[in-house]
């Protein structure tokens, strides 16, 4: 039996008709589904393009295609493509397949008005929290109050509804999201680590500069880099001596770019743009001194993990699952330029045995998600939205 996953990420589809991802979600990703079910149609966003760029990943193949909805980016391009939304979502009503929504997100909200017949199950994937996508500083929207409480009650529900439902992390979204009590339960991060991405490291020392390194897509201003440019700014005005590279890319990067020439940062930040081989991720996690992740809103953030991998010695703001990985006095409030520079300062002078001490210790956490593990929990959840009657 196919599978519906509906999902709010964009992608690309060039004239040959090949779909391709630029960040997120290639094809390696949906074999996971392709344990219990017989093919995935991937139902999302998915703009028309001359060609692929060199760096994006493909996405459909042997057993996953698509569903393609109009793209649109912001209120007023939705309610212009709205029509074409409906259509094709409609034509999936009478369709055999099975239903898994990964929200929180505004399509399967609309996919369950228009293409789920009335009582036929679906199952949810929850890997993030609209509290924090809507917080302040994390969305610009003039709408932000209302779509915060919107899109919360909109989740809620949406988990009370789920057949078989999985949280990202093991207790954080559980407690503002509950499932429905006689649901099948579980957790799971969409992440995909194997034996070749855990580091064990047997010495650590810091560099000078101090090399930090930060991950985040830049279309969105939730990743935090202005709060970490700011923060950066405060440690040169201190005489500290640092240095940032910036992992990620997207229509932010300019202005981010800007921002730091502004701040006089121009000879100690880097941006990398995005970087779609996990190879490449991996050496930038090993030539780094110390990995930030200054977000404004996260599931359980996949970076997070991918460096603790590593043996990095990690420091998070307080957002989504962070509390699940690191302990407290690794975990910073939000916008707190204050709290992440003065935690920077302290965490350069350790000795060398202490940061080997910190980075086992991640290390030894991070195997909690590798990917092994995780995929039992994956193939129960399917499996029971497979067998509900």
């Amino acid at each position: 039996m196919q599978v519906d996953v509906v999902i709010e990420q964009r992608f690309y589809r060039c004239a040959e008709q090949k779909y391709w991802t630029d960040n997120a979600f290639p094809y390696d990703f949906w074999n996971r589904y392709l344990t219990v079910f017989s093919s995935v149609n991937i139902v999302a966003r998915v703009s028309v393009v001359a060609e692929a760029n060199a760096n994006w990943k493909r996405v459909d193949g042997p057993g996953v295609s698509f569903i393609s909805l109009p793209s649109y980016i912001g209120p007023y391009q939705f309610l212009r493509n709205l029509p074409n939304l409906v259509k094709v979502l409609y034509g999936r009503k009478l369709q055999p397949r099975h239903i898994i929504y990964r929200i929180p997100g505004i399509l399967a909200a609309f996919y369950d008005v228009i293409a789920r017949s009335r009582g036929q199950h679906y199952a949810a994937e929850v890997v993030g929290d609209p509290a924090d996508v809507f917080a302040k500083g994390a969305n610009t929207s003039v709408f932000r109050a209302f779509f915060s409480w919107l899109f919360s009650a909109l989740l809620r529900k949406q988990c009370r509804g789920a057949t078989a439902i999985s949280y990202v992390t093991e207790t954080s979204l559980q407690k503002r999201y509950p499932p429905n009590p006689n649901a099948f339960q579980t957790h799971y991060s969409s992440i995909q680590l194997n034996a070749d991405d855990y580091l064990l490291r047997n010495q650590y020392r810091m560099t000078q500069p101090v090399k930090l390194l930060c991950i985040g897509n830049l279309s969105q201003p939730y990743k935090g880099c202005d709060f970490m440019l700011h923060t950066l700014a405060r440690l040169n005005t201190q005489g500290a001596q640092f240095q940032l590279r910036w992992v990620g890319g997207g229509h932010l990067q300019p202005s981010m770019q800007k921002l730091a020439n502004q701040l006089g940062l121009e000879q100690v930040v880097s941006f990398v743009g995005n970087l779609a081989e996990r190879a490449d991720i991996n050496h930038e996690l090993d030539q780094a001194d110390v990995f930030v992740l200054s977000s404004r809103q996260e599931g359980l953030p996949r970076v997070l993990i991918e460096a603790m991998a590593r043996s990095l010695v990690c420091v998070a703001t307080n957002v989504g699952g962070v509390c699940e990985l690191l302990p407290s006095e690794f975990i910073v409030e939000r916008d707190d330029e204050g709290q992440l520079s003065a935690f920077l300062s302290q965490v350069s002078q350790l000795d060398a045995s202490e940061l080997l001490r910190i980075g086992q210790a991640n290390n030894l956490k991070a195997h909690n998600y590798e990917n092994s593990a995780l995929a039992l929990r994956r193939i129960s959840m399917y499996q029971h939205l497979l067998d509900a009657k």
